[in-house]
């Protein structure tokens, strides 16, 4: 959880590892409403329960081993398509 401040012009910033994981990037749209339990402020964006971009995955999977280049990967697919795993 982050503390952010609010400004003179009703302004806050939202902390960036927060827009990461949400998928919000400068100049998306957002809504923002009363809580149901009138306790606080939801802040979502107005493309909530709609597919996000590939880049929201981005820092979200850690990879475990070598890094691969594209020519091996391209060899792999053809391999799983072929059966031979």
């Amino acid at each position: 959880m982050s503390t952010v401040i609010l400004s003179g012009k009703r302004q806050v910033v939202l902390p960036a590892e927060l827009c990461r994981q949400v998928a919000l990037a400068p100049g998306t749209r957002v809504r923002v409403e009363l809580a149901p339990d009138g306790d606080g402020i939801l802040v979502r964006s107005d493309l909530a329960g709609k597919k996000k971009p590939a880049s929201v995955l981005f820092d979200r999977i850690a990879h475990r081993g070598k890094p691969l280049v594209v020519e091996e990967l391209q060899g792999l697919a053809i391999v799983k398509k072929q059966g031979r795993s």
